[in-house]
């Protein structure tokens, strides 16, 4: 399941009319530049800088947490987050972005309880129920999973996303009706959405529809022919159909398009090995 949505706060520093700017927010500030460029690196370093001016700001460790994080850096992101926490306990933002960082960390539990408490403040909003959603789904509570999902659609009806993962946990229940029924609602909403028709390609390979599986690859590929993983899907659904050459060629076109570092690619090469022979 993809994570969407990520709802990763970096608070801005705002001038306001007669606001006294610290050198600590103009070292803020360079932090919050550097980091949307990308630059993570310099930005800790900028952020490093302003909280050894000012330690008193939850501001500041929100955002340098936020940097550990792209940086790798969980354990350490958790830190400023609960500094940040210790400054400010109604800090919304920091609590979602501590969430998840426990997600990274695959502490679910810790990170359903980040999402319900910002929940209880902020009923209204889908994104928080989405994210939920993918902490109870990835702890196999499926039946949580599906309720933050569908409440998350009732938020927002054409949330792809949600009715995406709301399909994947139905397959994980063996649901494939309604499984069937949420993709398909993805492909009515975005006819162009390349992640709906991997799914039912998945959804058609586990009911046995090889056929449609490779169908709705094909699907996916007509809309962007670089989607590896709808090649590998295409290929393995046309070695069940027997059709041999095509399927080595599906093979081959998911070993040119997919990363190096893709866990696949081994059996994508055994795959076209045994089907020479």
């Amino acid at each position: 399941m993809k994570k969407i949505l990520i709802l990763f706060t970096l608070i801005l520093i705002i001038a306001g009319c007669g606001k006294k700017i610290t050198e600590a927010d103009k070292l803020n500030q360079k932090g919050i530049d550097n980091y949307f460029r990308e630059n993570y690196r310099l930005a800790l370093d900028m952020f490093n800088q302003a909280i050894s001016l000012d330690p008193s700001d939850a501001k500041k460790y929100n955002n340098r947490g936020l940097v550990l994080f792209c940086l790798g850096d969980y354990e350490k992101s958790l830190e400023d987050y609960d500094k940040a926490l210790e400054l400010k306990p109604d800090f919304p933002e920091v609590y979602n972005n501590r969430a998840m960082t426990f997600v990274s960390l695959e502490k679910y539990p810790e990170a359903i309880k980040d999402y319900t408490k910002i929940i209880e403040s902020t009923p209204n909003d889908q994104e928080l129920y989405y994210n939920r959603g993918e902490a109870f789904y990835k702890s196999k509570q499926y039946e949580n999973a599906i309720a933050d999902f569908k409440t998350a659609i009732k938020i927002y009806p054409n949330f792809t996303h949600a009715y995406n993962n709301l399909g994947m946990t139905y397959l994980e229940q063996g649901d494939l009706l309604n499984a069937s029924d949420a993709f398909n609602r993805v492909i009515t909403i975005d006819p162009r959405n390349i992640q709906g028709y991997i799914n039912l390609a998945r959804l058609n390979y586990d009911a046995g529809d090889y056929e449609g599986c490779v169908y709705n690859c094909d699907n996916a590929l007509n809309e962007d022919k670089r989607t590896y993983e709808a090649y590998m899907n295409k290929g393995i659904a046309l070695e069940k159909l027997k059709k041999n050459s095509e399927a080595i060629k599906a093979f081959e076109n998911y070993l040119e398009y997919a990363p190096e570092t893709d866990e696949y690619r081994s059996l994508a090469m055994d795959k076209i090995a045994a089907l020479k022979r």
